[in-house]
């Protein structure tokens, strides 16, 4: 019998779905996506699926199922009721629950399949790093979806008024975040999230690590690398250089109320830092994140995986649904009219899509460039733990006065006790 994380505790009944089944009644020719998707993300989502509903004997019928912790939730009820949608937005680090529990279709026979698979060339086309990034003992079990990245925005004015030039590497970082601080006018040079460390494997894999070993299944965010990016944003933060959004979570409103020259954010955010800098009269630009040894940039967002328990031709269905989203056309519409990214070099790449995106949208034109040192977290079950402790490490570094390292060997320490009791399960 399968076994399932409860991680939620969903009760069935609560679902709503499973009487009328997740997917078709034998004889039907239809099939479900379960996703989040609101406004014009799920706009242009359903004149996607509308093409491919046209074209193809098969229906992808759209069922928006609430906030993310609403669709894992209801994903979790259905695979305790072994009733799955066909096909489901998904976190890689959720993904391995379903894949070590044998929910999760294998797509490598689908995309190498000679007549409905992908060709040599329409494969390279999906930039690798997403391509691969839902790769489990070989194996493919999901493709690319809604995927961003995240920016450095800075206030032009301020910029310019000191003669500043938009920061490449942490050393400029901290030198302009010195230079825009102004605490007679309560203004700091640099905003962080929150979740400052909960994203904090860009700023390790910047200083040239890794927060996990994958080949030797090692934590390493407590190593010389993670330390450096500890010593280096703490050391911002005491010094009155920068400072945390805690009370916002996020700097949505430092930024756009001009109490911060610079922040970083990722690009889900920026309608919310349009909205609040139209109010503020604040014109800001956005830039790619500066390096240390290596430029690193953390890519976040869901892929789509297919479930196998509705009818193989159902799972055959879904992916031509996948395979079709994936094409540059759609991309085209994906990428200029939601708020994420075209998944397509041959997108990406052209002089009409960085045309649209200087004029309508310079927040992607300033992401181009994180598709060349794109990353993705760790794919392991509860790889959340590593995130979780990260940003409780810099808490205890800031509000405890811990030492930087050993608040990193008593995070990693708990990490890894985290996730071997996740393992349990398994």
């Amino acid at each position: 019998m399968k076994k399932f994380l409860s991680g939620v505790g969903v009760v069935l009944a609560a679902v709503g779905l499973f009487s009328a089944g997740a997917w078709a009644k034998e004889g039907g020719k239809t099939i479900q996506f379960w996703h989040a998707m609101t406004g014009e993300n799920e706009a242009v989502l359903k004149d996607i699926a509308a093409k491919f509903n046209a074209q193809d004997e098969y229906n992808v019928e759209l069922v928006f199922q609430g906030h993310y912790r609403d669709l894992f939730a209801k994903l979790e009820g259905a695979a305790k009721a072994n009733n799955m949608p066909a096909l489901a937005m998904i976190y890689n680090n959720r993904l391995v629950s379903y894949v070590l529990n044998g929910f999760a279709q294998p797509l490598d026979d689908m995309m190498a399949d000679p007549k409905n698979g992908f060709t040599k060339e329409e494969l390279a086309d999906i930039p690798e790093f997403l391509r691969e990034s839902s790769v489990w003992d070989g194996k493919h079990y999901a493709l690319p979806f809604n995927k961003g990245t995240f920016l450095l925005l800075y206030n032009k004015k301020m910029l310019a008024d000191k003669h500043i030039a938009v920061p490449t590497t942490w050393a400029e970082l901290e030198a302009a975040a010195k230079a825009l601080t102004d605490p007679e006018h309560k203004v700091y040079g640099l905003a962080f999230n929150q979740s400052v460390m909960i994203d904090g494997s860009q700023w390790v894999e910047q200083a040239g690590g890794h927060v996990y070993d994958e080949a030797n299944d090692k934590i390493t965010f407590n190593e010389e690398p993670g330390v450096k990016a500890y010593e280096f944003l703490v050391g911002l933060i005491r010094i009155g250089y920068a400072r945390i959004a805690r009370e916002e979570k996020y700097i949505t409103g430092p930024f756009g109320r001009g109490e911060a020259a610079m922040g970083i954010t990722q690009m889900s955010q920026l309608p919310n830092i349009n909205e609040a800098c139209k109010a503020g009269g604040i014109e800001y630009g956005a830039a790619p994140l500066p390096k240390d040894v290596r430029s690193a940039s953390l890519f976040s967002g869901t892929n789509v995986a297919i479930f196998n328990t509705c009818p193989e031709a159902d799972r055959q269905a879904a992916f031509r649904f996948l395979k079709f989203f994936l094409k540059p056309e759609n991309q085209w519409e994906w990428g200029t009219r939601s708020g994420y990214l075209p998944l397509s070099w041959q997108i990406l790449k052209s002089d009409k899509f960085k045309a649209f995106a200087e004029k309508e949208d310079p927040g992607k034109l300033a992401a181009l460039p994180a598709f060349e040192n794109g990353f993705i977290d760790p794919r392991i079950v509860n790889g959340y733990a590593i995130h979780d402790n990260m940003s409780k490490a810099l808490d205890a570094i800031l509000l405890e006065n811990k030492p930087i390292k050993q608040a990193l060997d008593d995070a990693a320490a708990q990490a890894w006790k985290e996730i071997l009791e996740a393992r349990k399960a398994f």
